[in-house]
């Protein structure tokens, strides 16, 4: 990415500076932002069954328009199943093979269904894109690890999905801690060309804050999203209020805090047995997640502002909340008081949300959310 500074000389600065400077201060008076509870924004709920051929259903799934029919796709552990919607039961399904010609290896759990199929990237060394009736159409290895990234990481964070479009395919390589060896890296995200079967990179560099929280699991891995109507990469850092927005190779930060202030705390090495382990505080706030409704046109990410106790005081569960923005990055609200930290999926009907489980564990909730109050007319 090409690095951008801007300066400003004596001279320029003066009352200019002074009367922006005002102007800036008055129009955050004067900015009303909008804060709903998660409940109030729920318009009703989708339910979706499990069978015995379905181990767990996914709490983000994937929505396709087909001749067929509206469906909600979900893939876990080589099982594709696809939910009628909106009424919810099960339309079809399909069991993939591990080994072999259409084996996708080991590891499904870092996946992107398309239109064009299913890509799954096998065990940190290859992608596969499947079709629908569980052939493999095309492989292609993952580029090698470069000398100063040590090792790569392509499947373990969630919260960094791939991206394809265009015969292009976009992949996170994503540290499982930061520190000192690799806070001068930049070739994080990776780009295949599918027709030329070359790989290039989006870099861009952690900043310095990140210094403060190496070694620490979960103050130190990015989470994205990469739009690509825009053609915008947008990085969340754990402990950065800021998004970093990609663009046109600048690089630009905007705001995307909640209203209250967050505490960042790092956690600490402590002995276990023979060994020193690095012990995470989870009393600290951070940032997990962003995401984009295409539909709705609002940029969600997710925070975890602290802990919350229940009456049992022996468990404590995350309290957190979204900022919402609008697809310019204009800051629009927040939603307190969600039920979890997992992300969700958007559909032309409104966003859903994972409720968990009904009367009974066959049974998965998912809440519509409905962001029109937050859009100023």
């Amino acid at each position: 990415m090409i690095k951008t500074k801007k300066s400003f000389s004596i001279l320029n600065f003066g009352l200019g500076a002074i009367l922006i400077i005002f102007l800036a201060c008055s129009d955050k008076k004067s900015q009303v932002l909008t804060t709903e509870s998660f409940e109030n924004l729920i318009q009703d709920t989708l339910i979706l069954s499990k069978d015995l051929n379905t181990a767990a259903i996914s709490p983000s799934l994937a929505y396709f328009e087909t001749d067929s029919g509206r469906f909600l796709l979900d893939f876990r552990k080589l099982h594709l199943v696809g939910y009628r919607y909106p009424e919810g039961d099960k339309g079809f399904e399909k069991f993939y093979q591990r080994e072999g010609p259409d084996g996708l290896g080991d590891t499904d759990y870092k996946r992107a269904l398309t239109k064009d199929g299913i890509f799954v990237i096998d065990a940190d060394r290859k992608i596969h894109q499947a079709n629908f009736e569980g052939k493999v159409i095309q492989s292609w290895n993952l580029p090698s690890t470069p000398t100063d990234r040590l090792y790569s990481n392509y499947t373990v964070f969630p919260n960094n999905p791939i991206t394809y479009y265009e015969n292009e395919i976009i992949i996170s390589d994503v540290p499982y801690v930061m520190n000192e060896k690799l806070i001068g890296y930049e070739d994080w995200l990776v780009r295949l060309n599918l027709n030329s079967e070359e790989w290039e990179y989006i870099s861009f560099e952690y900043p310095e804050k990140l210094r403060e929280f190496y070694e620490d699991p979960n103050l130190g891995p990015y989470s994205h999203y990469y739009n690509s109507k825009s053609n915008q990469a947008i990085i969340s850092f754990p402990v950065v209020d800021s998004l970093m927005i990609l663009e046109n190779n600048q690089t630009r930060w905007i705001d995307a805090s909640p209203q209250e202030s967050l505490i960042f705390k790092k956690g600490k090495t402590v002995p276990s047995g023979e060994y020193t382990i690095f012990q995470p505080d989870h009393s600290s706030a951070r940032y997990t997640w962003i995401t984009f409704d295409p539909f709705q046109k609002v940029y969600l990410r997710h925070v975890i502002t602290g802990l919350k106790e229940n009456e049992d005081t022996s468990t404590q569960f995350h309290i957190s909340k979204m900022v919402v923005l609008d697809e310019d990055f204009n800051k629009l609200g927040e939603i307190e008081n969600l039920p979890n930290n997992y992300q969700g999926f958007a559909t032309p009907d409104g966003y859903y949300y994972y409720l968990g489980f009904g009367e009974v564990e066959e049974k998965v909730m998912f809440g519509r959310l409905d962001f029109s109050s937050f859009v100023k007319p």
